[in-house]
């Protein structure tokens, strides 16, 4: 459809919200990759014995093809770039109404924005404790990089490095950044003011967002990491003295970073508890604000599961912190987690 050369962004930005509501599935029929090895393969051999000046019939290699593969030339014809997005067969559309739509796209805008920032700080007032559970549980489905604390009019502060605050994996991050944002501004009360480097010449800006704005969010609620959930499913099914749950708490001790643990263990029979927080790719720096605070006396014991990606090793906490450092490495084991446990249980 024609439209002016001023309104082509906007226009581009709606089609592109539009179309990742769009279900599809490649047409069935003949494999893409085995189409193209063969129509390639005998082009290839076609170019070669074509009388020089010549060219190559192009109606001949698709008749071979499809001899070859048993099926019509038709057929070969629609199979050969079939896995491309543009050949792509629409099965299902999720319903948006314009309103909604529209507010979406203003959402984008901000979410676009935040792709360059160097740093977001949220501060939170009269949440609901639950708001700000579910927040903080966002934040860290999410793989952010971030730090809690008491914000200074009251309420919670957090403050998230932006994806060009990191040397590596920018965009990556960026995008976790820019998916947080709707829980942010589900929130009834917060103010959110972000850094941003704009241009060619990074220039120093500010984006101020509140309720006021008037960009709709999501409900600000989010599941367990991926891997955190394997953990809990996995040990459940050990069928130990302990029970395994979700964290439903969060620690703020007075000048520290607020501590939101993911998961909680609970002795079957002691009704101990013992509260896990694992560390993501980026969080090296937080692992030892972690370990400090632990150091200094902690309300309740922990388990820091950290990647040996992170280069932390476990011999930072030692008996008299009771608390343990958990080191793994493609995955979080259960079992490992479960003789921590025991270790701590023995030690108390």
């Amino acid at each position: 459809m024609p439209r002016p050369a001023r309104e082509r962004l906007v226009v581009d930005g709606l089609i592109k919200l539009c179309e990742d509501r769009l279900e599809t599935e490649a047409p069935s029929g003949l494999e893409p990759e085995a189409v193209r090895r063969e129509v390639f393969t005998l082009a290839t051999v076609a170019r070669r014995d074509a009388p020089l000046g010549e060219a190559m019939a192009r109606e001949h290699v698709l008749r071979g093809a499809a001899t070859q593969l048993g099926a019509s030339v038709e057929d070969v014809e629609r199979a050969l770039f079939a896995d491309l997005a543009d050949a792509q067969v629409v099965r299902a559309f999720a319903p948006i109404t314009p309103a909604q739509l529209l507010d979406r796209y203003d959402v984008a805008l901000a979410q676009a924005v935040l792709l360059r920032a160097v740093r977001v700080t949220i501060d939170l007032a009269d949440e609901p404790a639950a708001t700000v559970r579910a927040l903080f549980r966002a934040a860290r489905f999410h793989g952010l990089l971030h730090e809690v604390s008491e914000a200074p009019k009251g309420g919670q502060r957090i403050v998230v490095d932006g994806p060009f605050s990191l040397f590596d994996s920018v965009q990556r991050y960026g995008l976790k950044l820019a998916t947080f944002l709707p829980h942010v501004l589900a929130c009834r009360s917060f103010s959110l003011v972000a850094e941003v480097l704009h241009g060619p010449a990074r220039t120093r800006h500010e984006l101020h967002l509140d309720p006021k704005s008037g960009l709709v969010g999501a409900p600000a609620d989010a599941p367990l990491r991926s891997d955190v959930a394997a953990l809990l499913e996995a040990f459940t099914a050990l069928g130990s003295a302990w029970t395994a749950a979700p964290a439903d708490r969060f620690f703020a001790l007075p000048g520290q970073p607020v501590v939101v643990p993911d998961l909680v263990f609970t002795h079957r029979e002691t009704g101990e508890e013992v509260y896990l927080e694992a560390f993501g790719f980026w969080s090296r720096d937080a692992v030892w604000r972690r370990v400090e605070q632990i150091r200094a006396g902690f309300p309740v014991r922990m388990i820091l599961a950290v990647s040996k990606m992170l280069r932390v090793s476990e011999a930072v906490l030692d008996e008299s912190d009771a608390s343990e450092l958990y080191v793994f490495g493609t995955a979080l084991s259960a079992r490992e987690v479960l003789s921590r446990l025991e270790r701590i249980g023995a030690a108390r």
